[in-house]
C-alpha cells in the first residue's frame, strides 16, 4: 500500500485514509487558534478530523496528552526573527511583546507551553542568546536571564488569559465586597477600583521594563 505526503495510509479503496498524529495534531492546533472560547476535547478534535473520539486514543492516551502535543507544536512553530530596535534593550523589549502577541491567543495551550519537557523553545533560547551574548554576561547569568524572559513572557501570557479583564461586572463585585470592610479602609482603596482596568493595561509594560533592568543589574556587577 503507498503512503500518501500527509505520512498516512489507505486501507482500501474507496475508503478514507487512516489518522496520523501529525493529522490530528495539526486539527487541533487550527481548533484552538479558531475557537478559542470552546473547549479542546478530544470528542471536538475527533470532529474536526472526521473520526470517532476512539480512534484518536490510538495516538493519545488522554486529553492530557493530546493538549501537550498541540502545545509543543505551536511553540515549535514559533517565527522568532531579530526584533527591530538600535539597543539591547529595544530589541528585548519588542522580542517580550512580540512573544506575548503570539502566545495570547492560545489560551487553553498556554498551561501546557509552561509545562513542557520538549524541546519546542529552542527557537527562542537561539533567539535570547544571540540577542544577548554581546553584553557578556558570564554563562551562569546569561542562563538566568534568559529563562528570566522566557517565564516571564509565559508567566504573564497564563495570568492575562485566565484572569481576564477588568470587566464592570468585576467591579461591582469589588465594591460590593469592599462594603464589608471598615470605612478607613473603603475609603483607601474605593478610589483605586475605577483606576483598575487602566492599570492592567498597563502593567506588561512595566514587566517589560523591570525584566530589563534586571539584566542591566547582571550587566553591571
Amino acid at each position: 500500500m503507498a503512503g500518501t505526503a500527509e505520512g498516512t495510509v489507505r486501507r482500501g479503496r474507496g475508503r478514507p485514509p487512516r489518522l496520523s498524529r501529525e493529522q490530528i495534531v495539526r486539527s487541533a492546533a487550527e481548533l484552538a487558534l479558531r475557537e478559542p472560547e470552546v473547549a479542546l476535547t478530544v470528542k471536538k478534535v475527533a470532529e474536526a478530523v472526521g473520526s470517532a473520539p476512539m480512534a484518536l486514543y490510538r495516538y493519545f492516551p488522554d486529553r492530557d496528552d493530546l493538549l501537550q502535543a498541540v502545545a509543543d507544536r505551536v511553540l515549535a512553530e514559533t517565527q522568532h526573527k531579530d526584533p527591530p530596535g538600535e539597543t539591547w534593550q529595544e530589541r528585548l523589549r519588542a522580542w517580550m511583546h512580540s512573544s506575548r502577541d503570539y502566545l495570547l491567543p492560545h489560551r487553553q495551550l498556554l498551561p501546557y507551553m509552561a509545562a513542557t519537557q520538549q524541546p519546542a523553545r529552542i527557537s527562542s533560547l537561539v533567539t535570547l542568546t544571540r540577542m544577548l551574548r554581546p553584553l557578556r554576561l558570564t554563562e551562569d547569568d546569561l542562563a538566568l536571564a534568559v529563562t528570566l524572559i522566557g517565564s516571564t513572557v509565559i508567566g504573564h501570557a497564563v495570568y492575562e488569559t485566565h484572569r481576564g479583564p477588568v470587566s464592570a461586572r468585576k467591579l461591582d463585585a469589588l465594591s460590593e465586597a469592599l462594603a464589608r470592610y471598615p470605612q478607613e479602609e473603603r475609603e483607601a482603596v474605593a478610589p483605586l477600583l475605577s483606576r483598575l482596568p487602566q492599570a492592567q493595561s498597563r502593567l506588561y509594560d512595566v514587566v517589560v521594563d523591570r525584566t530589563v533592568a534586571a539584566i542591566e543589574a547582571l550587566v553591571t556587577e
